[in-house]
């Protein structure tokens, strides 16, 4: 029983690399391994594995059925390291939330006077400070 390439290996990427380095590793290894630019024994062959590994690789419907057959999760169309980032990103309600903040802040100032501004700001500058150093203390998942 034949086993199936590993297009990953064959293409020279990582799992979860994005569609750009795919292309990317697929131009630079045809410019290689065309048989019309090299010359050595067996660059047909390597590049009839090649072809095949990028047209799976470069289709997400066919990339995930090949992840799947090889008992791996679904390689998402983006990087690594964008799944975490994304868990970190700020909801846009949160911006709705902080920008009614700030505005409800802006009128109790103006209301009240500079002495309070006086107190206030100092105020804000810690409690940012003390989000920023909380936000990216933050355990990754």
């Amino acid at each position: 029983m034949a086993t199936r390439p590993d297009y990953y290996r064959v293409l020279q990427v990582h799992p979860g690399a994005e569609r750009e380095v795919i292309d990317a590793a697929y131009r630079r290894l045809a410019s290689k391994y065309h048989p019309d630019v090299s010359h050595i024994s067996g660059t047909a062959e390597r590049m009839k594995q090649i072809n095949i590994a990028y047209e799976v690789l470069s289709d997400p419907a066919r990339r995930a059925a090949y992840d799947a057959s090889r008992g791996a999760a679904p390689s998402p169309d983006t990087s690594p390291h964008a799944a975490a980032s994304s868990q970190n990103a700020i909801k846009p309600w949160w911006i709705l939330l902080i920008a009614m903040g700030l505005i409800l802040l802006a009128v109790v100032v103006v209301r009240l006077g500079p002495a309070l501004l006086r107190l206030v700001v100092p105020l804000v500058v810690i409690s940012l400070v003390v989000w920023l150093i909380f936000t990216l203390t933050k355990p990754r998942r």
